[in-house]
Order: structure tokens, then sequence, then C-alpha cells
């Protein structure tokens, strides 16, 4: 039988492979606060914060054309922050190394000059203090969507964590907008990563998770202190912090007795843990319910809040 040679080179691969972008819901599409405007400090839309921030968007139309939602940010003096933390469980491979980060940034209103800069944590996820790696001018901001792009080389204390942040300045009230957000490994920015809906969602899921209607629980008393458990949807960071978005509720057992619940107090269970929530809601109650028979979540209004479970960092 002829023998033949393979070239060393025919067996090359220079695809670019998934599982680059260190970034989480980089495309904006994963929001389960459901906030479309109005948050000025703290998260927006999943993993994404704001800090400095006089005003801020969630936008579908006259975006880019591989990413159908952006958001904006606005603030009348200093520099509006668009920023994520990434949890030191996904960085352990990168001391030492050089990161790229690119994003696309356009000048909604009156916004000027772009900047970027990098950030490690000061213990293991411990942000309460921070060192910054620098600082990077991107240059002027236009009004059309541009990529941008900066990159740093990662000190050992990166291991702690990182966090990206993307700002800008301006004059009077100024606006900027950005979406297409990646970090990855290398000096090279590459095309984004696209990740199925359902893949981004369980990324944000280990951070939060939102709970609306369809858990059974039991009450334990006449004064309608009611009991739930509920296994999360993915294995969270940590024991995760339970509330509820509004100071109202509803439940219901499978008999015919409806209690809505005002005024109410959530407390997590010490069974509360990063794969299964527990907790206690009290408060006051519509109607008197029948102890220890089983009940249904059953919000069938806005005017009823959803519980949140958050282990972000």
């Amino acid at each position: 039988m002829a023998l033949s040679k393979i070239q060393v080179s025919s067996m090359e691969d220079n695809t670019i492979h998934g599982r680059r972008n260190i970034i989480t819901n980089g495309n904006m599409a994963i929001n389960q606060r459901g906030a479309t405007s109005g948050v000025t400090s703290g998260y927006f839309v999943d993993r994404f914060a704001l800090s400095g921030c006089s005003a801020s968007a969630v936008i579908t139309s006259s975006t880019p054309t591989q990413f159908p939602t952006a958001i904006t940010v606005s603030a009348t003096s200093g520099n509006p922050i668009i920023l994520q933390k990434i949890e030191s469980k996904n960085v352990q491979h990168l001391s030492g190394k050089v990161v790229t980060a690119s994003f696309f940034a356009k000048n909604i209103s009156n916004a000027t000059t772009l900047y970027a800069s990098l950030q490690y944590a000061g213990s293991a996820d411990n942000w309460s203090s921070s060192t910054t790696i620098s600082e990077q001018n991107l240059g002027t901001l236009t009004t059309d969507w541009v990529k941008y792009t900066a990159s740093w080389t990662v000190p050992s204390g990166g291991l702690n964590g990182l966090q990206l942040n993307i700002l800008c300045s301006g004059t009077s009230t100024f606006t900027m907008g950005v979406t297409g957000v990646q970090l990855e490994e290398g000096s090279v920015a590459t095309p984004f990563e696209h990740r199925s809906f359902g893949e981004e969602l369980a990324l944000c899921q280990r951070y939060m998770q939102v709970l609306r209607q369809g858990l059974q629980g039991w009450c334990t008393h006449s004064n309608g202190t009611c009991y739930w458990t509920y296994p999360l949807q993915q294995v969270m960071r940590s024991t995760p912090t339970i509330t509820c978005t509004k100071d109202k509720y509803r439940y219901g057992d499978a008999v015919a007795i409806g209690v809505a619940m005002t005024s109410i107090s959530v407390s997590a269970s010490t069974y509360n843990s990063d794969t299964c929530a527990a907790w206690a809601v009290t408060g006051t109650a519509s109607a008197t319910p029948v102890q220890y028979r089983n009940q249904l979540l059953e919000p069938n209004s806005d005017i009823y809040g959803s519980f949140h479970f958050i282990s972000e960092l």
C-alpha cells in the first residue's frame, strides 16, 4: 500500500474559536431586571453597572448592524461610566498576559472624548479596594458607531478579578451609546463572539435570577406568613441575597383562598444556598389562609412584585 506524507501546514487550524469573550452579555441582550431607562447608578442590563450618570436608556434602533440592542448613558458633568466586574474564577489564566477590549461607541449628543480603563480587585472578588492598571484615551467620539480597542497587561493582582470601565467626557448634557463589548486574551481584537440567547442568559443567571410566578410554598400561620424554596436555574456565584421588587405580593391555595400581602418583609432562611433559594415573607394579609396548605405564587397584576436572587460582585 502506498504511503503519503501529510504536510503539517495542512493540519493547522486558523479558525477563531469561541469562548474568547470574558465579558458576559456584551451584546446587551439580557435584561432580567427589565429597566429600560432611568438608572443612574448600580446594575442596568445584566452584568453591566453604571456610575456617575444622570440618565440612561436601552435603545433598539439606530444601533450597529450586528447588535440590535445598545445602552446610552448621560451626564451633565464628570464621566458617566459603563462597567462590568469579572469574577476571579474567570481570570485565573491571565496573569502576565495581554488582554484587549473592543466595543462600539457613539456620540449621541455632546459627548466628546472616549476613555477605557481596567482595574483589579484588592482581594478575590472583594471590591472594597481596587487598583487601576491604566486609563486610556481612545480619542474623539463621532456621531457614527465606531469600533474602539484598548489593551493592557494583567498583573498578578488581576487574578483577584477585573473590572472594565468605558467612560466619556462632554459638554452641557452629553450622551454616549455603547454595545458589542468584548474582553479577550491577546493583543488583537477579534470579531465579537456571538453566543445564543439561552447560553448568555445562563451565564447571567450565575449572578442574578428572577422569579415572578408558578412556585409552590406553604403557610405556617394564619397571619399570612409564607415559606418558599426555589431550585435555582444555575449555580450562583455565592448564596444569593433575596429581595422583592415591590412591597406587596400575592399567592393562592389550590382550593379557594387568594391572599394579597402588603408591607412585606423578605427574610432569607438558614437553608438558603447557591443552588436552592429559601426564604420567608411576612406582612399584612388581605385574607386568612389555611395553615400548612400548599400555596402558589401568582402575581396576577404588575402591582405585585417579583423576587430577585442576587450574587453580583
